[in-house]
């Protein structure tokens, strides 16, 4: 029997969003987890949001309607609804992503087994807007260093699947109103620096990609608020100002392995090795000051550092670098952990001698094929 207070309030603010609306609604109403309520913030929708609402709310008690008078934006009412909520945990769910069935029922179970994570998220499955599948965002790593990834970008890539302790996030003020773009990663920030932040191995989520999507129409201001939280992130641990154009190619440098066109210029990432050092060594420091300081963080962060370089050298964009460049950037690797770049080069030279192979033998078997040639024309 369904408690009189649920567990779970899942949150959504609907703006314009009938065309796929039905679907990312179902998506909650079938869940396996059902102690929950539904608050759907109807932000002055002039399409036919509000029916498709309507029309769900009288068939489930579960599904409470709201409906702004004036357009306030998706920051502002979804603080309105951290206001209303009466679960103890909030679930995002936005208009056009949908949830997988059990997706509930696992992130609740993180967070009522473990009162050190304050928020928990998951692996995503893009999709495009006819629901075709785009490939997946893989996310998740250990708790331990969600927080060195968040200093860079939005490490966990959305907001629509995210499960976090209402008491928490009202306690910090809930969303950033100043922010109309990237709130949810303004708050992550903060959350971090007082809670731990869990990415399951899962993908719980279908997150769609179409051109009508804040992260699409509105790209450039997105862009422009998130790094400028990145900067804000990276100035308040190493205690100095940093330019966006460094920012930015430390953003690439952490996103290249995913998107392979952002990871900086050769000499770019030889400069930019002095600021990951004094961000790893402000990073380990503040950790060491918590009284829940993780054993091998250190050598954890050194690895992870060193592994990245090394996936420079084998992005598609460096292959042409040269080799004396791959040497260069092999030091700097080497210098984290000396380990991770002896594989890289295994996997260079296990792509490169094919390639070898062709060039040497290929004049051979050029030269067989005209000896044959001129054989048969002798006799």
């Amino acid at each position: 029997m369904q408690q009189l207070t649920p567990k779970i309030s899942v949150l959504m603010s609907v703006y314009n969003g009938s065309a796929y609306l039905q679907e990312s609604i179902e998506s909650i109403l079938h869940q396996t987890y059902s102690d929950f309520e539904f608050i759907i913030i109807d932000d002055c929708s002039t399409d036919k949001s509000a029916a498709i609402i309507a029309k769900y709310a009288q068939k489930d008690r579960r599904i409470k309607l709201i409906t702004n008078q004036t357009n306030i934006g998706l920051t502002k009412s979804l603080n309105k609804g951290l206001t209303l909520a009466q679960g103890k945990y909030i679930a995002r769910q936005d208009a056009d992503d949908i949830s997988y069935p059990a997706r509930l029922e696992k992130e609740v179970l993180v967070l009522e087994k473990s009162a050190d994570i304050g928020l928990v998220s998951c692996n995503i499955n893009l999709i495009d807007s006819q629901g075709n599948s785009l490939g997946k965002l893989d996310r998740a790593c250990d708790t331990d260093i969600v927080g060195w990834y968040l200093l860079f970008y939005n490490r966990l890539a959305g907001h629509s699947q995210v499960m976090f302790r209402r008491q928490l996030v009202i306690k910090l003020g809930g969303y950033d109103e100043a922010r109309l773009y990237s709130q949810d990663y303004e708050l992550w920030c903060r959350l971090i620096n007082v809670s731990n932040i869990a990415i399951l191995p899962e993908i719980l989520l279908k997150q769609r990609r179409h051109a009508d999507s804040i992260s699409a129409s509105k790209s450039l201001e997105q862009k422009r608020y998130s790094l400028e939280q990145s900067q804000q992130n990276i100035e308040g641990l190493i205690n100095r100002e940093i330019n966006l154009e460094q920012v930015k190619y430390l953003r690439g440098f952490w996103l290249g392995h995913c998107y392979p066109d952002r990871f900086p210029d050769p000499k770019s990432i030889e400069r930019l090795n002095p600021t990951l050092i004094e961000l790893y060594q402000a990073f380990i420091q503040s950790k060491n000051k918590q009284h829940n300081a993780v054993p091998d963080l250190s050598q954890t962060l050194q690895l992870i550092i060193s592994q990245q370089f090394a996936l420079w050298i084998q992005s598609p964009l460096t292959r042409k670098q040269g080799l004396i460049t791959k040497i260069r950037v092999s030091y700097l690797a080497s210098s984290w952990c000396s380990s991770a770049i002896f594989s890289s080069w295994l996997v260079m030279l296990k792509n490169t001698i094919p390639t070898l192979a062709k060039v040497i033998f290929r004049p051979l078997a050029d030269l067989k094929s005209i000896s044959q040639i001129n054989k048969s024309t002798r006799s």
